[in-house]
């Protein structure tokens, strides 16, 4: 299905009865957008998007796509319904830009991607994080060798929730409900972007724990991470810590610190390498400038940028940033962290699929004991 590149994209919804749905109003409403249709599996507040966009509503998102034939299709819905809402649209004929994570486990993300090659169709996922100034900054000191060899990456990210957040909805912080806790709900956004700007780690171990939230999942995470040319690294999140959440990356050639405000850089002259080599002094420091990186100044960011990129993608012909493959990758991590965490033991990514599987099974039957 090839959109007449005169006309508005067609866009159907899935699942619009969470607040979420707000944050996607901007992209629906955008200029080049026609909305044909909105279902929901409760009615009231899909009929409600419906009026409000001015389109059908349905009960039956197959009907939907039946009927409307969309050329994108926006699921909103829990993640466990991910990857089968997001195979049917494809196989409908239909772009999908599913919200993060991209599903529940990574075995689900590789159908998914599957679907899209086999259609002929773009998977993105709504990693708009990936799309700020200070981010694309980085990115682009990162991938053109700024920062040397990588050499540590520290993440410290306490998200914290209190408990009439897990009362808020019955499947929070549940194994058949989430997957997992703070790592499939909280940590995504920090996770996509570790791996969009250094890559997929290649070995980790972790530690999992449930500390003071009453529920089934982690609410609590430490792990270490090494990569292919050993980079080390060590990632922190909870929903039980309060605090400034930051992203360091540390290279042979400087250090660049992501948090709040713009991200300050600290460049060392010569890098490293040839300090250590060179320098006469055993305990020399290296010499080194620390500034604030310059920014690109942008308009659109945020979760319009998301779809303003992918209708970019679609029009072009084009990969969109944050498509299905890339996307994979923190939800792999996501599952590798959870692994580890469960079995106690170092996990070699790739992953292995159906230890993965067998590990979410037995955990989400102990809970329904």
């Amino acid at each position: 299905m090839t959109p007449n590149l005169s006309s508005p994209l067609r866009h159907a919804v899935i699942g619009v009865g969470a607040g979420i749905f707000s944050l996607h109003r901007a992209g629906l409403t955008t200029e080049g957008v026609q909305v044909v249709g909105v279902s929901d599996v409760v009615h009231t507040p899909g009929q409600e998007r419906a009026d409000e966009l001015d389109c059908p509503f349905y009960t039956d998102h197959r009907q939907m796509l039946a009927e409307t034939k969309p050329d994108v299709t926006v699921i909103i819905t829990p993640h466990p319904f991910h990857a089968s809402l997001a195979i049917d649209a494809l196989n409908a004929g239909s772009h999908v830009l599913v919200e993060k994570p991209i599903a529940v486990q990574v075995a689900d993300a590789d159908g998914m991607i599957a679907a899209a090659d086999a259609n002929n169709r773009l998977l993105a996922v709504n990693f708009q994080h990936r799309f700020r100034p200070d981010v694309q900054a980085i990115a682009r000191l990162i991938h053109s060798g700024g920062l040397g060899r990588i050499q540590r990456v520290t993440g410290v990210q306490p998200w914290l929730r209190t408990a009439a957040y897990f009362r808020q909805a019955g499947w929070r912080g549940t194994w058949k409900g989430e997957g997992g806790g703070v790592l499939m709900n909280q940590a995504p956004h920090d996770l996509d972007l570790l791996c969009y700007l250094v890559g997929l780690p290649s070995r980790l171990f972790a530690l999992t724990r449930t500390r003071f939230h009453a529920i089934e999942t982690e609410d609590t995470v430490t792990a270490v991470l090494e990569w292919p040319d050993g980079g080390q690294g060590t990632l922190y999140f909870s929903t039980t810590d309060y605090g400034p959440r930051t992203l360091e990356i540390a290279g042979t050639g400087g250090v660049v610190k992501l948090g709040e405000g713009a991200p300050v850089l600290e460049r060392f002259s010569p890098d490293l390498l040839t300090h250590m080599a060179e320098n006469p002094g055993p305990f020399a420091r290296p010499q080194s400038e620390v500034g604030e990186l310059p920014l690109a100044e942008t308009d659109v960011q945020g979760h319009l940028a998301v779809y303003k990129d992918l209708h970019r993608a679609i029009r072009e012909g084009d990969a969109p940033l944050a498509d299905g493959r890339s996307s994979r990758d923190s939800l792999e991590l996501a599952n590798a962290i959870i692994y580890s965490g469960q079995t106690g033991q170092p996990v070699d990514l790739p992953l292995d699929r159906a230890a993965y599987a067998g590990m979410l099974a037995e955990v989400i039957g102990k809970a329904a004991k």
